[in-house]
């Protein structure tokens, strides 16, 4: 069986763009959802959170997750970003990238 040739360099870039744009869409939309949803709250509305929180409603069994009842009017970001200048930099360049891959398509692979 013949073994396929090494992808070129610029066959590679684009993989590697690509998987930038998904993991980017990926990033911006946990970061909006961020702005309005506790981080402890998983799909079922319970609270995965190892600490106590105002938000939570105790309504099962004891060893039951307790409900998170947080309405999204706050942000919990604050709380955990200790470098938002990293933040800023990781956003820049994956714009950067972005960018750079849409010019590509737009020129044709070029």
């Amino acid at each position: 069986m013949a073994k396929a040739p090494p992808p070129d360099r610029d066959a590679l870039q684009g993989r590697l763009d690509r998987i930038a744009e998904i993991f980017g869409g990926m990033a911006e939309h946990a970061d909006a959802q961020a702005r309005t949803r506790c981080p402890y709250r998983d799909r079922h509305d319970r609270c995965t959170a190892r600490i106590r929180c105002r938000h939570q409603l105790r309504a099962g069994a004891e060893d039951e997750a307790p409900v998170c009842t947080h309405d999204g009017r706050f942000d919990y970001r604050l709380a955990w970003e200790s470098r938002p200048d990293s933040r800023e930099r990781a956003r820049r360049r994956i714009r950067e990238i972005r960018e750079r891959a849409a010019a590509r398509r737009r020129n044709g692979g070029a």
